[in-house]
């Protein structure tokens, strides 16, 4: 009888688990293990616009999360190459600095500070807060008592800086936002500028690009305009592989050309304006944080391009389609000459990666840059961005050649790369796909 007791005890626990894991994911319960303790802000985009704050506080540990990310799958309910965005994690250390990181359900995420707060906090105007009553009476009290020097709607970070207490005191759109933008964006591009008597007459082109759910969606950051990317879902959906690489060499005009590879994405914005208080200074400020997160890649399927498909819709275009390219994107130079015949075949170029991935961006389109600037007009450091191991089925393969220019000349080739901070603290460069060759 005992014996029987015990096993119906071991049974209904059992159940009461598995109904609560069940529920859990029913209802989009997702657990992270934060390593150290900060003051946290964690928000997600949603599907139709607009920010949700899921959790704040001064966290650590085991932090649990009710997403939004089942709304997000239903609206992305397609064949597609999708990714769902990843909470963000806005937090300050007790050193005084701030740390911006995708929560990444079931991994441990570290606090530590990233940038000191006086390097990326710009002067504001004292916010319009609306603080309920009860709250109210607590900062008189507190004003009265002389606990704290910060302003109403504060709390103390440390001898120097207030941190907003309460988010939810914050109700202009203003502070917090999103937007999901659908636009064709380049992908791969080259740009031939020569003349006189170094024209190149004549190149190669082979650009492939597969992508599968191998392949990781990115958050790209611009905290006061410093880069970051960190890690987003993987995607679902169908492969998509699109080449081009006509067998037939490629004719400028006059010694001019332009391609480009184009893509149709569906990709979320979020712009956030933080407020701070400097108590040295007596001075309100925000910091500026902008983030682009691309859920879906609108094609699949497989496409050969030739240049019979040049400007036949948007795929393959001798003109860039309205985009804007980071402010900080850099040019990786490369000196080539051409031999005997007037040939350069193959230029290639390699890119420093980390931790076993390659990271590749792309510019945002011209809607989403209009957007931004109209919210943050300081922050125009955005790019979208994906990433693959070294062991993925993705791949992109962008290779160039110069089949008929002048022998023995020297000619200059520059592709356009980004340095980034990974959130680990790792520099990497990003690949952007884009070449300007010239005569110099």
């Amino acid at each position: 009888m005992k014996l029987r007791t015990i096993a119906i005890i071991l049974a209904l626990v059992t159940l009461a688990s598995v109904s609560s894991i069940a529920m859990e994911n029913f209802m989009d319960i997702e657990r992270a293990y934060f390593q150290g303790r900060a003051k946290v802000f964690i928000f997600q985009p949603l599907p139709e616009g607009g920010i949700k704050l899921l959790k704040q506080g001064h966290l650590g540990g085991i932090v649990s999360l009710k997403t939004e990310s089942k709304e997000w799958r239903e609206a992305l309910a397609t064949k597609n190459l999708s990714a769902v965005p990843t909470p963000l994690i806005i937090y300050f250390t007790e050193d005084g600095k701030i740390g911006v990181k995708s929560f990444k359900p079931g991994e441990q995420i570290i606090l530590e500070g990233m940038f000191p707060i006086e390097d990326v906090a710009e002067p504001s105007q004292k916010p319009d807060l609306k603080i309920p009553f009860i709250a109210r009476i607590k900062y008189k009290v507190r004003s009265f008592l002389g606990t704290s020097s910060c302003p109403q709607g504060y709390e103390e970070l440390n001898y120097r800086y207030c941190i907003i207490e309460n988010w939810e005191y914050l109700k202009d759109s203003y502070y917090a936002d999103s937007r999901t933008f659908i636009e064709w964006v380049p992908f791969m591009g080259v740009k031939v500028r020569s003349e006189g008597y170094k024209e190149i007459k004549s190149i190669s082109i082979a650009w492939g690009i597969q992508l599968t759910t191998n392949m990781k969606s990115m958050w790209t950051l611009s905290v006061d305009g410093i880069p970051i990317i960190d890690f987003g879902e993987s995607y679902s959906g169908s492969t998509l592989r699109v080449s081009y690489s006509p067998e037939e060499e490629i004719k400028t005009k006059d010694g001019y050309l332009d391609r480009y590879l184009n893509l149709p994405l569906k990709y979320v914005v979020v712009v956030y304006n933080v407020p701070v208080y400097d108590k040295l200074t007596k001075q309100y400020a925000t910091i500026p944080i902008a983030g682009t997160y691309p859920i879906e890649i609108m094609l699949s399927g497989e496409y050969r391009l030739t240049e019979s498909d040049l400007n036949r819709g948007y795929l393959l275009t001798n003109y860039l389609v309205s985009s804007h390219f980071p402010d900080d994107a850099t040019s990786k130079p490369k000196v080539i000459r051409t031999n005997s015949m007037g040939m350069y075949p193959n230029l290639v170029f390699d890119f420093q990666g980390s931790v076993g991935y390659t990271f590749y961006s792309t510019p945002i389109g011209g809607s989403a840059a209009s957007w931004i600037w109209s919210k943050l007009p300081i922050v125009g450091k955005l790019s979208i961005t994906f990433t693959y191991s070294s062991t993925s089925h993705s791949l992109t393969t962008y290779n160039i050649g110069i089949l008929q220019a002048a022998p023995n000349q020297l000619y200059y080739a520059s592709i356009l790369k980004r340095d980034a901070k990974l959130s680990g603290n790792d520099k990497v460069e990003v690949s952007m796909y884009f070449t300007t060759i010239d005569d110099g």
